[in-house]
């Protein structure tokens, strides 16, 4: 109007907002119709507890009433941040390589809980420094090879942060064009990475960084000192809005978390239930919230780590737990004892019987 310019979108910028714009809210009819189903299994009426809801939760985002879970995918992302230069971890940012290397080799926790539940684990490289695996087990997603140090400023570009969220989305919907997904749960792997999480934490909540910092791996006094005092120089130095996702993934990273975001962008679009590890991928997941408000209804806590900053992340969402294990490992450990739940959940729905079909005799009225 009146002569003023639109500024046309980028590609990336396009695929984000086409996306969010087209999530719906989940199905509420479909939720009383399981809530119905329910009350007619052989078992006093809510005596399964939070498994019944859980079930009535995955049906309304799945649209169905009697969900199945079968082809289960796990996603664990890497990559590593510009801050570990400051020395605020217990472990060396090699670590992250190796780890991605031992993966790759099956011998991580995550490879262990994803083939007791029967799950796929896909392994993606979203921006470790000198990555370069050339293993088929790994996607490689890096728009960088690793975030810059945000004490000292942004931790990339605001450009390749949508690049890195867009990227997320591309990865969901090309998996999903190749194989059947009932529910996804997302992990990470990333020297550095519990400071970017409680510097987003900060910023977004606005909370004293004293109170969502957190031991991460297991630092001692002097290390946790450095790591503070980093999350508040950072806070200090850089612009940000609480209210612009991409801008706070631009001053505080990482590639991991940005990728995530677009991995729940490209869930919830197509209707698959999310399931969110430790305080990594819930940041993660309140980022894409501020992207689009109805994903909420899509996510599933899994648990609740000793990380400070999840407990807050968690009340933000309005998202109660599954599991309390003290877990602190990342991986998407977490979210895999979760995924369990969730299938015994479905299960319990879809095959036990009836008070009519076991000719059981209801409740007294």
């Amino acid at each position: 109007m009146g002569g003023e310019k639109v500024a046309k979108l980028s590609k990336d910028q396009f695929l984000i907002s086409e996306n969010c714009a087209g999530i719906s809210h989940i199905d509420n009819v479909i939720q009383d119709k399981v809530r119905e189903n329910q009350a007619q299994l052989t078992k006093p009426e809510g005596s399964l507890g939070r498994l019944e809801d859980l079930a009535i939760h995955i049906a309304g985002i799945k649209q169905k009433a009697y969900p199945t879970l079968i082809n289960n995918l796990i996603v664990v992302v890497a990559a590593d941040h510009g801050i570990a230069q400051q020395g605020v971890s217990a472990y060396p940012q090699v670590v992250t390589k190796q780890m991605m290397a031992n993966f790759i080799n099956q011998g991580g926790a995550i490879n262990v809980l994803g083939k007791s539940i029967g799950a796929r684990v896909v392994l993606i490289d979203a921006g470790i420094n000198n990555g370069h695996f050339k293993d088929t087990a790994v996607v490689s997603l890096g728009t960088g090879h690793g975030t810059d140090d945000f004490t000292n400023g942004p931790a990339m570009t605001r450009k390749n942060a949508e690049k890195s969220v867009a990227t997320g989305i591309k990865f969901f919907n090309t998996e999903l064009k190749n194989n059947e997904i009932d529910i996804v749960a997302c992990g990470e792997m990333g020297i550095g990475n519990t400071t970017a999480a409680a510097a987003l934490t900060a910023a977004i909540t606005g909370k004293n960084p004293k109170i969502v910092t957190g031991r991460g791996t297991g630092i001692d006094d002097f290390t946790y000192k450095k790591k503070l005092s980093a999350i508040e120089q950072a806070l200090k130095i850089n612009v940000f809005d609480p209210k612009d996702a991409i801008g706070l993934l631009s001053a505080f990273g990482g590639y991991e978390i940005a990728v995530m975001t677009g991995i729940y962008i490209g869930a919830a679009r197509n209707k698959v239930p999310i399931l969110i590890d430790g305080v990594i991928s819930s940041v993660s997941a309140l980022i894409a919230i501020i992207l689009e408000p109805k994903i909420s209804e899509y996510l599933i806590s899994s648990h609740l780590s000793p990380e400070p900053a999840h407990q807050i992340i968690l009340d933000r969402m309005n998202l109660i737990p599954l599991l309390d294990l003290d877990l602190r490992l990342g991986e998407a450990t977490g979210a895999a004892l979760g995924l369990s739940l969730c299938i015994s959940a479905c299960k319990l729905l879809n095959e036990m019987a009836t008070f009519t079909d076991a000719q059981v005799a209801g409740k007294i009225t």
